[in-house]
């Protein structure tokens, strides 16, 4: 009974130990080739229906394994994988936790068959022949090279030869016929109104906008009678009339804050406006219209503290300023009575402070995010309104106070009280306090232009936008960036323009050289661009991180090339007034010239030859083309003051040019694309200085000279070329010689005069002659 109870057990165990086994052979195959893998795979299937189908002999308990057997299983693996030939394989159980296996079964089918895969064999003679046919073929002539016949052969037989020769009917038609007359049509109007009034009274609780639209077109009839009944009936006075329209209006805003409705409101206040114009006659006293208006933008102010209404400053404050423009500026009260001015200036200064009063409606919780903005435009108007207003009044009158800045001044200082205000006394509303800031900052900068000459507006203005972006570091504040970049930016045109259309004459000698204002403001402007790119370079993180109008790059950048552009501006600014024109013209370019050294030596570690590579390609050629022009250009007979000049510039340009080769070559950096330009930049400034040195001697003509020199850079070059192992110089320097072969043949030979001829063949006759044999001794290191 046992060994029956045992038997399915013993079955199930079997089938597993074989598939174990099956599977370590396969992954066994897989690791010596992709076609192994294929052959095992199909091998374990086949091996895996044979042993279902045998019965399993009965399992046999062995020792548990030893330390030592293992080891020694682990080792015959080891063996195994490291064949490279394959072998038949030899199924191993690996022993389960209870370390038993079972016996060897005589009858069963072995479940690895021996691998039929072909042997691989050597290519045969015949084979390797093949392969050897397949690969190209050498060629069999060899490239010619022409550096070596150039500078082995030709230009020893040139040298010799050289050697010896470069963008409403029914009412109207009622009163045409004369059906009612003037008393019935105001009664009827007034009872058109009442009855409209009535009839909202009655349906506000059901109908309450309809309601609303009904009181305000009651008190629009009631506005509309009057007017007619005064000016065309002459039914009332004038007071009578006037009081008639104030009682109205005060009547209509009860009846809004009854119905809860801010439309009504409206509509009184516009009546209100509307009152005076609509009893006005030509003898109307301005004074007494000012005192109307502030008293009903006072009531307005009430009103809208009481139910909360934003919209009413709004409307208050578009008609109060309308009404202003055309009953003072275009009527030309002002100018001639002193009084009146003060007077009407006073009430222009009220009005200003009155639209001030919506910043406490803006602090109020129930403010949504639409009126709010709305207010807010209503506040930064205000101010520019006023100064514009103001500014007329002062500027059309002989008062003591003849200047606009000086309120420009007065509207930055009260913005200023409320920002302190907001900053120190009251805690958040940061847009608030941010928009009075700004305002601040704003009318002080405008305050400047209007108050001061050109050249000091743009002092100020670039000193105002150093300013404004160190608080900006130190506050982060949108409003701070966003107004230094506003004033940097017109300081920077303004300047600019000043400098091209208004700059002192050559025959101005009122001032001294560097002690004017031109030069002054040009300076300042250029300092403070300096120290507004030394701020972001400092505060490289801040600027660099989000979205910034001055971004670290470029803005950075553009700082700098402000910077030492204006420096430029100021220096030759002053020495094309103040100096000689020849001498002027000197030191132009010695300015430009020590600006950009001063400016590589200082910002070296800003601006990495790595990083900025091409800049410092196209600084040399910017600097090469300058000196150029300034030593081959002007006179031929030049003074001493001038060549001193130039030698001078020679040596910076020298020094600059020299400083930007080491520290290009010194990084490896497209070594062989960059040497034969550093040659033609060094030729060019080799030939220009040996046409200063005969300049210096006093010798104008340049013919003879242009040869030597242009035969002894070549020949340099050569030097240079053959002891670097560059080919790319040594064929610079074949074409340099080529060009003052090409000179001699034909212009030299028949142009020149005889001890030019003597001197200029002689001397590159031997040149070519000494590279000619030094390509010969040299050709096993060269080739």
């Amino acid at each position: 009974m046992h060994s029956a109870d045992e038997k399915p057990e013993e079955a199930v165990q079997k089938k597993s130990e074989q598939k174990t086994t099956i599977q370590h052979g396969s992954n066994t195959e897989t690791q010596t080739s992709t076609t192994k893998a294929t052959d095992a795979e199909t091998e374990t299937k086949e091996t895996v229906v044979i042993g279902e189908s045998i019965q399993q002999p009965p399992m046999v308990d062995v020792p548990v394994k030893t330390p030592e057997t293992e080891a020694l299983m682990l080792s015959e693996e080891a063996l195994e994988k490291q064949e490279t030939a394959p072998t038949p394989f030899q199924p191993s159980v690996i022993a389960p936790a209870e370390a038993s296996v079972a016996p060897t079964d005589n009858n069963a089918i072995p479940l690895q068959q021996p691998s039929t895969k072909a042997e691989e064999t050597p290519l045969s003679p015949t084979d390797e022949t093949t392969a050897n046919t397949e690969q190209p073929k050498e060629m069999t002539e060899k490239t010619t090279n022409y550096e070596k016949f150039i500078g082995e052969n030709l230009f020893g037989k040139i040298g010799i030869l050289v050697f010896i020769l470069g963008i409403g009917y029914f009412v109207k038609y009622a009163i045409d016929q004369n059906w009612i007359n003037e008393v019935a049509r105001t009664v009827m109007g007034f009872a058109v109104g009442v009855v409209m009034l009535g009839l909202a009274q009655w349906l506000h609780k059901r109908y309450h906008t309809f309601s609303s639209l009904l009181a305000g077109g009651a008190f629009g009839v009631f506005y509309l009678t009057v007017s007619i009944a005064f000016h065309y009936y002459q039914l009332f006075s004038q007071t009578a009339a006037f009081v008639i329209l104030c009682l109205t209006t005060i009547f209509m805003a009860i009846v809004s804050i009854r119905y809860d409705r801010c439309e009504l409101a409206v509509t009184a206040l516009v009546g209100g406006f509307i009152a005076p114009f609509i009893v006005s006659t030509d003898s109307g006293s301005i004074i007494a219209l000012q005192t109307y208006l502030t008293i009903l933008n006072l009531g307005m102010f009430a009103l809208a503290f009481y139910k909360k209404w934003g919209l009413l400053p709004i409307v208050a404050f578009a008609f109060t300023y309308i009404i202003l423009w055309l009953t003072v500026i275009e009527s030309h009260i002002l100018y001639y009575n002193l009084q009146i001015n003060f007077l009407v200036l006073g009430f222009a200064t009220l009005f200003y402070f009155i639209f001030l009063l919506p910043v406490r409606l803006i602090m109020q919780p129930s403010c949504s995010q639409r009126m709010h903005r709305a207010l807010m435009a209503v506040i930064t108007l205000n101010g520019f309104i006023y100064l514009l207003y103001g500014g007329c009044i002062i500027a059309d009158s002989d008062m003591f106070i003849n200047e606009p800045g000086y309120l420009s001044f007065f509207i930055a200082f009260v913005n200023l009280i409320f920002y302190l205000y907001l900053r120190f006394r009251i805690s958040g509303h940061d847009t608030l306090r941010k928009t009075m800031s700004a305002l601040t900052i704003a009318f002080a900068s405008i305050g400047v232009p209007l108050l001061f000459t050109n050249t000091t507006i743009f002092i100020i203005w670039a000193t105002e936008s150093v300013l404004l972006l160190w608080l900006y570091t130190k506050e982060k504040s949108v409003i701070y960036e966003r107004s230094a970049a506003i004033l940097a930016f017109l300081s920077i045109i303004f300047s600019l323009t000043y400098y091209i259309l208004w700059y002192t004459s050559y025959e101005d000698t009122s001032h001294k050289l560097f002690l004017n204002s031109n030069f002054l403001m040009l300076f300042t402007i250029s300092i403070a661009s300096f120290a507004a790119a030394i701020i972001m370079q400092r505060n490289r993180r801040l600027f660099s991180k989000g979205r910034h109008i001055l971004h670290y790059t470029p803005c950075n950048v553009i700082a700098y090339a402000v910077g030492f552009l204006w420096l430029y501006m100021a220096f030759s600014n002053d020495f094309t007034c103040y100096l000689a024109e020849d001498i002027a013209r000197e030191t132009d370019a010695l300015t430009i010239a020590t600006i950009l050294l001063a400016g590589s030596l200082v910002l070296h570690r800003r601006f990495k030859v790595r990083k900025y590579k091409v800049a410092y390609l196209i600084l040399l050629c910017f600097v090469t083309i300058v000196y150029m022009v300034t030593i081959w250009g002007g006179y031929d007979i030049r003074s001493t003051t001038v060549l001193t000049l130039q030698w001078v510039t020679t040596s910076v340009v020298a020094t600059l040019i020299g400083y930007i080769m080491w520290k290009m070559l010194a990084l490896h950096w497209e070594t062989k694309k960059l040497q034969p330009f550093f040659a033609v930049i060094s030729t060019l400034v080799w030939l220009t200085g040996a046409r200063l040195l005969l300049l210096t001697f006093g010798n104008p003509s340049f013919d003879t000279g242009f040869s030597l020199s242009l035969g002894t850079a070549a020949f340099l070059l050569m030097i240079i070329g053959m002891r670097c192992k560059s080919k790319e110089v040594r064929m610079v320097s074949l074409a340099e010689f080529g060009i003052v072969l090409g000179k001699l043949v034909l212009s030299d030979v028949w142009t020149m005069p005889a001890l030019g001829k003597i001197i200029v063949f002689i001397s590159l006759g031997l040149l070519l002659l000494t590279l000619s044999f030094l390509y010969q001794k040299l050709k096993d290191v060269l080739f």
